[in-house]
């Protein structure tokens, strides 16, 4: 089962993620958390630590992988359920990885890997819960790298919305389904504490 959860900056993905992907599992599997994010200034380092925070509340494992994800593939089996975030994060650490970024083409490739590599996960596990930044709601800028950048996560969340059993967008902190139901049956999602 793959669960897509989308959103704006601060909209609550990760925390109706780690709650989507607890309901997912059950009593003897395991929960993984694949964080993708570098830590590129002290904000992103801050947002990190609480990120790290909340997990060590739970039976987390975490996997600190910022890029190639079928470097950690063959770890994962059908008792696992595990979330990854962000997506943003590993497309841009895959983009921008060299300066190969500039070839359309090349892009398109390391998307399709991207995608492939999410597929291998999701065949393996129980459960993979996917969240990702909606960024297009300003329109596409004009720069190359900047558009190359948005139309390859496009391109990504496309595909994964298509092969997910449900797509969730967060909208100020409410879940809005928008494919499938809610996950693990009618329950509604528990409240956002600050």
């Amino acid at each position: 089962m793959i669960v897509f959860i989308s959103g704006g900056v601060r909209s609550g993905k990760s925390r109706v993620a780690e709650q989507c992907a607890q309901k997912l599992a059950d009593e003897g599997d395991r929960l993984h958390y694949i964080a993708t994010a570098k830590k590129t200034d002290e904000e992103m380092a801050e947002r990190i630590r609480h990120h790290q925070l909340q997990r060590e509340k739970g039976r987390w494992k975490t996997w600190e992988q910022p890029h190639t994800l079928r470097e950690i593939v063959s770890f994962f089996h059908t008792c696992d359920v595990i979330l990854l975030d962000c997506l943003t994060n590993l497309w841009a650490n895959e983009m921008f990885q060299d300066e190969q970024w500039q070839i359309e083409e090349k892009m398109q490739k390391r998307a399709q890997n991207v995608y492939r590599d999410i597929l291998d996960l999701a065949s393996r596990t129980k459960g993979l819960v996917i969240v990702s930044n909606e960024l297009f709601n300003g329109g596409v800028p004009s720069d190359a790298g900047t558009y190359l950048y948005m139309k390859g996560l496009g391109w990504l969340h496309q595909q994964i919305v298509a092969v997910s059993s449900v797509a969730i967008v967060m909208q100020y902190g409410i879940p809005i389904v928008k494919k499938g139901e809610r996950p693990c049956g009618t329950e509604p999602f528990l409240p956002c504490n600050f």
